[in-house]
């Protein structure tokens, strides 16, 4: 059984941790309140004063560095590229298969992003993003996530599904059963 006591004195704890500025009147006004923790604020009162530097302690150099280092962790979020197939209509996903010279099933294959973006040749990759009408760049950004899990939950299962692995580009059209020679001239199309 918990001791109710203690969870009083964690938040009284937490309530004194939580003030705008922990200066001797604040200490005074809680030692008053509850001089049966006097201690344990006492305490808390001196690791808060050591642990945590005045604002006026850090330095501009100081400053100028935790700036630096918010301006490169932003920058290392991945670019947020928007779906280039939500929009996509069965005709046109037809006609974009037909100009590519490929199956429809490859281009289902680039939309649940079955296909890993370093084995589709510069070319293709282009021409393809081109039919989409998005860069090269940003078709391949949007591919580089790993793909999502077909289904979300699995009721008769005795395992959770996981995502499929990416494919190469290569592989993707022998399973769609493209000829040798169309796969060359697919494979061939560099910039």
């Amino acid at each position: 059984m918990t001791d109710p006591n203690a969870s009083r004195l964690e938040d009284v704890l937490d309530a004194f941790a939580m003030e705008e500025t922990h200066a001797k009147a604040t200490l005074d006004s809680y030692l008053t309140a509850y001089p049966q923790y006097a201690g344990e604020l006492i305490d808390l009162s001196r690791e808060l004063m050591h642990a945590l530097p005045a604002k006026d302690e850090l330095s501009g150099a100081d400053l100028a560095m935790i700036d630096a280092g918010w301006l490169k962790h932003a920058a290392a979020q991945p670019k947020s590229v928007a779906d280039p197939f939500a929009t996509l209509s069965p005709t046109r996903s037809r006609e974009i298969a037909v100009e590519m010279g490929i199956p429809r099933q490859v281009v289902t294959s680039f939309r649940e992003r079955r296909i890993q973006p370093a084995s589709v040749p510069r070319g293709f990759l282009r021409r393809f993003a081109g039919a989409l009408s998005i860069s090269a760049d940003d078709l391949s950004a949007w591919l580089s996530p790993a793909p999502a899990a077909a289904f979300a939950r699995s009721y008769r299962s005795d395992a959770q599904p996981g995502a499929a692995a990416q494919l190469s580009f290569e592989h993707v059209l022998i399973d769609a059963g493209v000829s040798d020679d169309d796969r060359a001239r697919l494979l061939a199309d560099v910039d």
